[in-house]
């Protein structure tokens, strides 16, 4: 087993974790949103983990970066649906953000130039929108951004880094990427006030 595939397994057992307590606290659209993120890892671990003679490092590596970039995209945009849920307005233009979701990721799809943009923004709606919900994930507000805002710190400062050797840059961002998904387990499982209402 190649060393690279060590810190994409921690990614998928931190993933894995967060969906099924965020699965089990109803929050769906979170728990997907993660299991995207784990699911590029988890193409990871097959690409350098079970690769004998080198065949699949190269073979999958097209879809491994798809998957890590376009489904991270994707991925926020589960996220913010999550968090927009929260908001007691929130059914009355739903539907509106999810066709926008929709034509981004379309987009993204069509011009791949769009993926880190879009990637970016849909990160920092979800950092903002984190830090107004606070009061509801029962979180204290500085808390709670960092733990919205470290994959987005992450990408910027360790993602393929130019003063990291690649091997380095490789397991930090990993490494991080997992405790950013452990995070979002604790961040996202308290229900929205809306939902108990109607409980």
């Amino acid at each position: 087993m190649s060393h690279y595939a060590i810190s994409e397994l921690l990614i998928v057992v931190a993933g894995i974790w967060a969906a099924r307590r965020l699965f089990k606290n109803d929050h769906r659209a979170a728990a997907l949103g993660i299991l995207l993120f784990t699911a590029a890892a988890a193409i990871g671990v097959v690409r350098f983990g079970f690769d004998p003679d080198g065949s699949l490092i190269a073979g999958l590596a097209d879809i491994h970066r798809i998957a890590g970039t376009l489904g991270g995209t994707a991925a926020m945009m589960f996220l913010v649906y999550d968090v927009l849920g929260r908001r007691v307005d929130w059914v009355t233009w739903q539907n509106r953000y999810l066709a926008m979701a929709v034509i981004g990721l379309a987009a993204a799809i069509a011009f791949p130039r769009l993926i880190v943009p879009f990637f970016a923004l849909w990160s920092l709606g979800f950092i903002w929108l984190v830090s107004r919900a606070a009061p509801t994930l029962e979180l204290p507000t500085v808390q709670a951004v960092v733990i919205a805002g470290l994959m987005l710190f992450n990408v910027l400062v360790f993602r393929q880094s130019p003063y990291l050797a690649p091997a380095v840059s490789w397991h930090i961002f990993h490494v991080l990427v997992a405790v950013w998904l452990a995070g979002l387990g604790f961040l996202l499982r308290v229900s929205s006030p809306r939902s108990i209402k109607n409980k």
